[in-house]
C-alpha cells in the first residue's frame, strides 16, 4: 500500500465533498473512516471550509500530512451523493487505489447540467417565488425573464471570476431595477414581490442552515467562517438593490 497516494485519494474525495457544498462533519468522517478502513486509526483532520489538513503517521511512526485548499465552491447534491457512495463502497470494500481514483475521476469528469437547464431553472425559481409571495402573473411572467438576464450576469462575471460579494451587488442591482422599471411602465404591478422572488436565486439559506449545524456540533472556526461568509452575501444583496431602488425612485419618483 502506497501511504502517499492513499492520502492524496482520500484528501481528494474529501476536497470535492467540500467544493461541492458538503458540511464540515461529513468531509472530516469521511476521511477518517477511509482511513480507518485501510489501517490508520487515529488519522487526524481539520477542515474549514476554505481547507483541508489530513495526518497520517506510518509504520515507522513517521507523519505524512497533506493540506489542500478551496478558493470556492457551489451546491450540488448529487455530485455529494455519489461521492457519499464512494466512500461507502471504500470503506466496506477497501478496492485497490487505482480503482478508488477511477470511481473518483468518473463522478467529477460527469456530465453536469448544460447552461440552457441551469437558465431556465433559474427564471422558473424566479418565476414561482413571485407568485408565491403573492405577485400578479404578469410580475411573474416578467420575473421568469429577469431570472434569465441575472443567470447570464452572473455566468459572466464568473467567467472573470468576480468576487461573489460583487456578484450578488451586480446581480441584486440588475433584479430591483428591472423590477421597478418595469412597474413604472406599467408593465408590472408589485415590484416588490418580483425583487423578493427572484433574488431567492441568491439567497444563502442552505449556508445558514449549516452554520448551525456546524455550531452546534463543535465546529465553531467553520460555523464562524460560514456565517461571515453568509452575512456578506446578504450584505451584498441588500447593497445592490436598495442603490438600484434608490436611484430608480429619483427618476419615478412616484413608483
Amino acid at each position: 500500500m502506497n501511504n502517499d497516494e492513499l492520502l492524496h485519494i482520500t484528501t481528494e474525495i474529501g476536497w470535492r465533498l467540500l467544493k461541492s457544498g458538503a458540511e464540515i462533519y461529513r468531509v472530516e468522517e469521511s476521511i477518517r473512516r477511509m482511513l480507518e478502513a485501510y489501517g490508520f486509526p487515529e488519522a487526524e483532520v481539520f477542515s474549514i471550509p476554505s481547507c483541508i489538513i489530513v495526518t497520517i503517521n506510518d509504520e515507522t511512526g513517521h507523519a505524512l500530512t497533506r493540506l489542500k485548499r478551496v478558493h470556492s465552491s457551489s451546491l450540488d447534491f448529487d455530485r455529494i451523493d455519489r461521492l457519499n457512495n464512494l466512500c461507502r463502497h471504500v470503506c466496506s470494500e477497501r478496492p485497490e487505489l487505482e480503482q478508488i481514483k477511477a470511481s473518483l475521476d468518473a463522478i467529477v469528469n460527469e456530465k453536469d447540467y448544460s447552461f440552457w437547464t441551469n437558465m431556465f431553472f433559474t427564471a422558473s425559481i424566479s418565476a414561482s417565488f413571485t407568485l408565491f409571495y403573492g405577485g400578479a402573473f404578469q410580475d411573474s411572467l416578467v420575473s421568469f425573464f429577469i431570472g434569465i438576464l441575472l443567470f447570464l450576469l452572473l455566468s459572466m462575471l464568473g467567467r472573470f471570476h468576480t468576487n461573489s460579494f460583487f456578484q450578488n451587488i451586480f446581480g441584486s442591482a440588475l433584479v430591483a431595477g428591472l423590477s421597478l422599471f418595469t412597474t413604472a411602465l406599467g408593465w408590472t404591478i408589485h415590484y416588490d414581490k418580483m425583487i423578493i422572488g427572484t433574488l431567492m436565486n441568491l439567497v444563502p439559506g442552505i449556508a445558514i442552515t449549516n452554520v448551525m449545524r456546524d455550531i452546534l456540533g463543535g465546529d465553531l472556526i467553520a460555523g464562524i467562517i460560514k456565517l461571515v461568509e453568509s452575512l456578506m452575501v446578504a450584505a451584498g444583496i441588500a447593497l445592490g438593490a436598495g442603490i438600484a431602488i434608490s436611484t430608480l425612485r429619483f427618476f419615478f419618483p412616484g413608483i
